[in-house]
């Protein structure tokens, strides 16, 4: 599968860079999606075009077939400005492939080239589903599922790139691979006035620096050692000059869980914390707390899969079923709250040739010799 996934190298790193070149936000991808749905047409797939936004499934079907298997790719960009000097940078301004969904859907559509040249061999049906708006929560897969993307599917997989492993290395875990990822704004209210007679008002800037404080001992104090959670005040800001108390002071950041009681005891925290600061200081609060993506669970069947696919692919070596678990944010998470399967990293970076700037960065990049590796181990996945 690997020598047939190298033969379409050329084609797939041109399709990559096509891609990569035009990237498109969240829930903006038109002409994203209408280049992998012709591919896809092209090879002879039935697609079903804005299945929900953008996003849509193409079907490989094969005679006889009573099961089948979904593989998902996901299409939006980030709102960030690329830095890479190469020729297939970003032609948009802001937006850039900077988490490599361009290396997603790549995969993808060069595993179902390789399932056609291998129909014979096929004994599942094959669904690829490319979604939309995986980078703005609450995402596209809620939106695919409720339409009915994952009817008549019995096992779903997905990959994400990582330029942080080395290119032909593979890695998954069985149970929480990423973690749920919440959001959170407060706003203390009080009232402004003459910064020379701070008696006259009530000041919020004190009380948010020291809820940004207290908001600190939620983890290491309310929550067992050996459990990781994440809380991060990531912004604040007050006032606009020197000489003015401000009337009001806002807050806002993330919060990072892979146990869902921890999450709620998280949530339940803050609020206390905020309002009893809030009340200690005369001040009104606004607190809101929203729900992100709930953190991925891949199945022990599906990592075991993985595994093998993998294997058959990279050499056994270079997988790996004991990665850490990561605190991103994902919403593949759905597919499997659904369906049995799982959710792997492919090793996407090169220390040598410079490549391992993270996600998310503005010089993010890929060894594209990562998309003969991902194309075959998806198809793989399907054969198994």
């Amino acid at each position: 599968m690997l020598e047939q996934a190298r033969q379409l190298n050329d084609w797939l790193v041109a399709t990559r860079r096509e891609l990569h070149q035009h990237p498109e936000l969240s829930l903006q991808e038109t002409q994203t999606a209408a280049r992998c749905a012709k591919i896809l047409e092209g090879l002879g797939l039935k697609v079903r075009r804005n299945l929900w936004g953008e996003g849509f499934i193409a079907d490989l079907e094969v005679a006889g077939a009573r099961q089948r298997v979904a593989l998902r790719a996901d299409m939006d960009a980030l709102p960030i400005t690329e830095l890479n000097d190469v020729p297939w940078r970003s032609a948009h301004a802001g937006v850039a492939h900077m988490c490599g969904h361009d290396t997603h859907m790549t995969c993808a559509l060069g595993a179902a080239r390789l399932l056609l040249a291998a129909k014979d061999r096929l004994k599942r049906n094959v669904r690829f589903i490319f979604q939309p708006s995986e980078e703005t929560p609450p995402g596209g897969a809620l939106g695919l599922i409720e339409k009915g993307c994952l009817d008549g599917v019995d096992e779903v997989y997905g990959l994400h790139n990582n330029p942080q492993i080395e290119v032909g290395q593979v890695a998954t875990r069985a149970g929480a691979l990423t973690a749920a990822a919440d959001s959170f704004r407060i706003t203390l209210t009080g009232r402004g006035g003459h910064a020379s007679r701070p008696h006259e008002t009530l000041d919020p800037i004190p009380a948010a620096c020291a809820l940004v404080l207290q908001l600190q001992t939620l983890v290491s104090r309310r929550v067992a050692p050996g459990v990781p959670a994440v809380l991060s005040v990531t912004q604040i800001s007050a006032g606009t000059t020197h000489n003015i108390i401000p009337d009001a002071a806002f807050l806002q950041g993330t919060v990072r869980t892979f146990d869902e009681e921890v999450r709620k005891q998280l949530e339940d925290g803050m609020w206390a914390m905020a309002d009893a600061t809030a009340k200690a200081h005369g001040l009104k609060i606004s607190f809101n707390f929203e729900r992100g993506y709930d953190s991925i669970v891949n199945h022990a069947s599906g990592v075991a899969r993985v595994a093998r696919a993998a294997a058959a692919v990279v050499g056994e070596k270079n997988v790996s079923t004991e990665q850490p678990a990561m605190t991103w944010g994902e919403d593949f998470s759905y597919y499997l709250q659904r369906k049995p399967g799982a959710f792997f990293l492919l090793g996407s970076g090169n220390r040598s040739k410079g490549i391992c700037e993270p996600l998310h960065s503005p010089r993010m990049n890929v060894d594209e010799s990562c998309l003969s590796l991902g194309a075959a181990i998806l198809a793989q996945l399907a054969l198994d």
